[in-house]
């Protein structure tokens, strides 16, 4: 995102009031939409938005068992590797979040 702030703001910008326009909409409360965001991201084999994802949920009020479970819902479409990889991701969001 930062790469995409420095060289292309406006682009930035859209994709910001898109996702406000979605928070607006829903009625879905904040760790649930993180909790969600977590699988799609394990789906999407996007690591690094399954880590900030993951903090987001924490500090919504998610627990570590509910991160975890949200990453292994995805084994059935993407497979062990993928989700793998995920569950390292947010269980090390998760570890230092902690100190």
């Amino acid at each position: 995102m930062e790469n995409i702030r420095k060289e292309a703001s406006g682009v930035l910008a859209g994709f910001r009031k898109l996702t406000n326009s979605i928070d607006e909409y829903s009625p879905i409360e904040l760790k649930y939409k993180e909790l969600i965001l977590i699988g799609i991201m394990t789906a999407n084999k996007s690591i690094r938005g399954v880590g900030t994802h993951t903090k987001i949920c924490l500090e919504a009020g998610g627990t570590k068992e509910e991160i975890i479970s949200a990453v292994l819902y995805a084994i059935p479409i993407v497979g062990i590797t993928s989700v793998t990889l995920a569950l390292e991701q947010a269980l090390s969001v998760i570890e230092s979040n902690k100190e």
